[in-house]
């Protein structure tokens, strides 16, 4: 190890600027729109885009003038490869099921039943989540260099806290009887009936989409993402699809699968993308190409 492997977790895409403080009013929208509350805990719909032109003005700008030096910073890590976006965007249609969804309808499978399916993957989801977690973040540790392994767990604390957060909160769902609490008032239980799915849905389709790896490791995201789409694959079939209503005939079979390739293929591009271009490796940050300075230096470093 070197002085420059661990300095070079200082630089993105391993660090990340911090989060502006949100203001009460913030806070009180982000509790009352769900939709907004899954976005603060799983990651964004849509991460910011900036050109090379973008990115080439505001590094001059921080040049010129020092107080923009922190704002050029904050936009040059938070600036995402757009092919990575696209693949992010594809990634999560893949791991929603939905080639299996317009198979299924096209064989004629009842509402009643999609929804039954949909609503039993979401409750495996939330199982395999932090299990695909946990073996992605293990496995990143132990493959980092030696000296640099404290680093990479500080890395994927965060990604790994929000999974453990999310599987307790459906174990006490599941244990627990809200109506119990309710009781007989009806506008309470309206609006629980109407913020859950509210909830849920988004959550669903950000934990497909940032793979819980917001501010986090760069490869959890796509490791993550191909374990946990085969081992929701795996409870599909175990424990949802109990009689092979989704696995008879090849269609059928090749709709169940797509949706796992389509994902693990996404997810190589990624980390070809991550290694190539931002020097990203298993073992920990590559030195960068001849010619060629680190990207996005953070101040300081």
């Amino acid at each position: 190890m070197t002085p420059g492997d661990l300095a070079a977790y200082d630089r993105p895409p391993y660090w990340q600027p911090p989060e502006p403080r949100r203001t009460p009013r913030e806070w009180a929208l982000d509790v009352l729109l769900p939709w907004r509350l899954a976005s603060r805990i799983y990651g964004p719909y849509r991460m910011m885009r900036m050109s090379a032109s973008g990115v080439a003005a505001v590094a001059g700008a921080e040049l010129l003038d020092p107080l923009l030096q922190p704002l050029a910073t904050q936009l040059v890590a938070q600036t995402l490869d757009p092919l990575v976006e696209r693949l992010m965007w594809a990634r999560a249609l893949f791991g929603l099921g939905v080639i299996l969804l317009v198979v299924r309808l096209a064989n004629g499978t009842s509402a009643d039943e999609l929804f039954k399916d949909s609503f039993g993957d979401s409750i495996v989801l939330l199982v395999t989540g932090p299990i695909a977690l946990l073996l992605a973040c293990v496995s990143l540790v132990l493959l980092a260099r030696a000296g640099t392994r404290r680093r990479v767990g500080r890395l994927v604390a965060r990604p790994l806290f929000t999974g453990v957060v999310t599987f307790a909160g459906f174990l006490l769902m599941a244990e627990s009887n809200p109506g119990a609490y309710i009781g007989n008032l009806a506008g309470l239980r309206l609006l629980m009936a109407t913020w859950v799915p509210a909830f849920t849905l988004p959550t669903v389709y950000l934990i497909h989409r940032n793979s819980f790896a917001v501010r986090g490791h760069p490869l959890v995201r796509p490791l993550v993402a191909v374990l946990l789409v085969w081992l929701t694959l795996i409870g599909h079939v175990t424990l949802v699809d109990t009689k092979g209503a989704t696995t008879s005939g090849a269609g059928a079979l090749a709709g169940l699968l797509v949706g796992p390739v389509g994902v693990t293929v996404t997810a190589l591009i990624e980390l070809v993308r991550l290694r190539r271009r931002h020097r990203v490796g298993f073992r920990g940050p590559l030195p960068p190409l001849p010619g060629r300075a680190p990207r996005g230096t953070r101040p300081g470093v």
